[in-house]
């Protein structure tokens, strides 16, 4: 999959989900805009070589919430932080069913589980990993990335294992 064909997957995403435009573009990883309240990991496996490869999303409090309200029709007071870590694996999983072809084409991959993370795990994760691509998209001044784990490395010191 080629990058627009990448930043218009996740921009429809989006659009589909949450009824807003927002256009992600591809940019390097950018760790001060990872500072969001959200974090979450979607493994794609197998790789041909071996390797698991993911997707990770970085999420603002704002926009987890709007996408929440919009998935379970429910005003923004309403959401419990169930409804919230379920809204936003979901679109972390939405997100990742497009990136196999971004890794390499004709590559079929099974989604796993979306894992909530940490700022710190996925920081961790982040550091010990090969990404293959980065999408921000920014709204005043909140900003939502998604982050193509080519290989996905989980140290032990992540405190986390991945559901496969």
């Amino acid at each position: 999959m080629h990058l627009e064909a990448m930043e218009e997957h996740l921009s429809n995403t989006w659009q589909m989900l949450v009824g807003e435009s927002l256009v992600f573009s591809a940019q390097a990883v950018c760790s001060q805009e990872l500072l969001a309240q959200h974090y979450f990991v979607v493994t794609l496996h197998p790789l041909p070589s071996g390797h698991l490869a993911g997707v990770g999303l970085a999420i603002a409090e704002q926009d987890a919430r709007k996408v929440t309200s919009q998935m379970f029709d429910l005003p923004s007071a309403e959401l419990s932080d169930a409804d919230i870590t379920d809204a936003c694996g979901e679109l972390c999983n939405v997100f990742a069913s497009g990136v196999p072809s971004h890794i390499r084409e004709h590559l079929t991959l099974d989604l796993g589980l979306p894992s909530p993370l940490s700022h710190e795990q996925f920081l961790i994760i982040l550091a010990a990993s090969t990404v293959s691509g980065s999408y921000i998209a920014r709204q005043q001044d909140r900003h939502i990335q998604v982050i193509i784990f080519e290989s996905l490395e989980v140290p032990a010191a992540a405190g986390w294992s991945p559901a496969t």
